[in-house]
């Protein structure tokens, strides 16, 4: 007899009621990526500096990661204009990660 897990996804399709929102960008010519949300009445943000080897993807993955990490406990709704980043988080519950070349972006994802 096989069993298999059950597995409550961490990720809604439609946002959540009372979580933070919090707003993510990034700039080619810039090298930053921000976060921006909102705290009581007082709009807040944090520029992230890139790392030589970013590119704009792993820029604005940067800035969808330190957000998951600085709210881990926290209902939060991620608003990104980057498809790339959007269709990491689409299907990273039921990944693995195949051997990639690319260190910074291996470090962003484990």
């Amino acid at each position: 007899q096989n069993y298999k897990w059950l597995a409550i996804p961490k990720r809604s399709t439609t946002p959540l009621q009372n979580a933070i929102t919090v707003f993510t960008d990034a700039g080619k010519k810039s090298r930053t990526a921000a976060t921006t949300w909102k705290e009581g009445q007082e709009w807040r943000h944090q520029i992230l500096s890139a790392q030589p080897n970013d590119s704009l993807q792993t820029l604005e993955l940067y800035a969808v990661v330190w957000t998951f990490m600085r709210w881990k406990d926290t209902p939060l709704n991620v608003v990104s204009d980057s498809l790339y980043v959007v269709g990491i988080v689409n299907r990273i519950e039921d990944s693995s990660l195949r051997d990639v070349k690319n260190d910074r972006l291996t470090g962003l994802l484990v």
